[in-house]
């Protein structure tokens, strides 16, 4: 079997590969329920507000759809289907396993966090170019919401990963989720119906039908596979085969409630050869990319509280990602300040991650720790969400003379110290400290091949 070489990634391909003509039919195919019940509730949404006999917008909006399918889903046969569904857990669904998939994200959460940001959104968001397309119309990835909806995502993976109860039917991670569903579909209807008036708008025959089957496939890999073979590896952590089960497990649930087909992820050698085959095949960087990479960049440099500068974003991101795509991106090449942190950093959660595996009780103290300050870093500070949860409401909509442009956050230019840049700081001393460790055992071994040289010759 060939081997395959995309960015600083080799695999081999085996017959659990999908070729090309397996995954581009993928592109036009869609969750069609999902699609069609959108419709039903933005009819009935018209109806309680006496708009019925109003000729339908291109968008109603301004309601809660979740709320408007839990209220009525009784009363339409193409809701009550989509509810049902959605209630109804599937036979392969283990809680036990969902529960211990839960509580990886926290185990690792320092190492996945970071590689969630700078792999997930970086390398993967920003060369996937159908992705980029749907992007770039939303409104959504201007610096100048970005930073909201980089919190409404990281909300929801906090709360499909929060407690076993919160996944569960009716639980607030399984609501949310659903949410999410009901979003992706009116986006997609919304774009569609644009481009019934002006069929330039979007290149369906390129790209697929906007939020398809395929890219809900690729988003499910980024959750679930891209830490176990593209991220927490080149930080110095190595999940087990069964951390790689079970969190994989987690996110086939999560994709079966978002109407991914869930066969891709039935096993781990599966999921592995399906994140492979769209790395090879959906890898591209477009002129769009470079917006879309700029305004992330942007959103994410200097922001307060912990300042991380564009040199350590770039140095995680090219260890991640590889030169070649931090290159077609437009990404700087750090100095090596950068990479001593970044180096700081992968120590750092080596060590952690071995300390939680010898030391009794570290990793359920671990896990509890990160369960908690997360959650209260990102839904309940003021600089997080202030305590409102997202309902994923359709805020970002597309317009047929909006797109995305390149921005500035508006922060103006960090004229701080480097002490006032408290992680870089931390990750420079533990490289600083993990250095002279090395150094000392490497002249100690040094000194004791020399004594024994020594000894030797007398």
């Amino acid at each position: 079997m060939a081997f395959h070489t995309v960015g600083n990634y080799t695999f081999q391909w085996t017959d659990l590969h999908l070729p090309r003509e397996k995954t581009d039919p993928l592109r036009h195919e869609y969750d069609t329920l999902g699609h069609d019940a959108v419709k039903k509730l933005q009819q009935i949404a018209r109806e309680l507000k006496g708009d019925a006999a109003v000729k339908p917008t291109l968008c109603p909006g301004g309601f809660d759809m979740y709320a408007v399918l839990r209220d009525h889903h009784t009363e339409d046969e193409t809701l009550d289907r989509l509810w049902r569904e959605l209630h109804t857990v599937p036979e392969w669904v283990d809680w036990e396993q969902i529960e211990r998939g839960q509580k990886f994200f926290y185990r690792y959460a320092a190492a996945n966090m970071v590689g969630f940001l700078l792999q997930a959104f970086f390398g993967e968001n920003s060369a996937a170019p159908g992705v980029i397309e749907v992007l770039m119309r939303t409104g959504g990835f201007s610096p100048k919401v970005l930073v909201r909806r980089l919190l409404e995502t990281f909300q929801h993976l906090l709360q499909v990963t929060s407690s076993l109860e919160s996944i569960q039917p009716r639980g607030q991670g399984h609501t949310t989720t659903i949410r999410v569903r009901l979003l992706h579909s009116a986006v997609r209807e919304r774009i569609l119906r644009l481009v019934e008036t002006r069929p330039d708008y979007f290149d369906v025959a390129t790209y697929g039908v906007p939020v398809n089957i395929l890219d809900s496939i690729h988003s499910i890999t980024t959750y679930s596979c891209n830490p176990m073979w593209f991220q927490l590896p080149q930080m110095g952590v190595f999940p087990t085969e069964q951390e790689k089960e079970d969190y994989i497990a987690l996110f086939r649930y999560v994709g079966y409630l978002l109407a991914t087909p869930t066969e891709y992820f039935a096993s781990v050698a599966q999921a592995k050869a399906t994140m492979e085959s769209l790395l090879l095949h959906e890898r591209s960087v477009t002129a769009n990319s470079l917006i879309i990479g700029h305004n992330l960049m942007e959103t994410v440099k200097d922001m307060a509280p912990f300042h991380i500068s564009e040199g350590f974003i770039e140095a995680g991101s090219r260890v991640l990602n590889g030169d070649a795509l931090s290159d077609s991106l437009g990404l700087g090449r750090p100095g090596m300040l950068a990479y001593a942190c970044w180096k700081g950093h992968c120590w750092f959660v080596r060590v952690l991650a071995l300390a939680q595996k010898w030391i009794p009780g570290a990793d359920e103290a671990v896990v509890r720790y990160f369960r908690m300050t997360l959650y209260d870093a990102i839904v309940n500070s003021r600089k997080g969400l202030g305590g409102r949860l997202s309902k994923m409401d359709f805020k970002y909509v597309p317009e047929m003379d909006k797109m995305t442009k390149r921005e500035g956050s508006g922060r103006g230019l960090f004229v701080g110290s480097f002490v006032e840049r408290p992680v870089e700081t931390f990750y420079l001393a533990v490289f600083v400290v993990g250095s002279v460790f090395w150094l000392g055992i490497a002249s100690v071994m040094i000194l004791g091949l020399l004594r024994m040289l020594k000894l030797g010759l007398m």
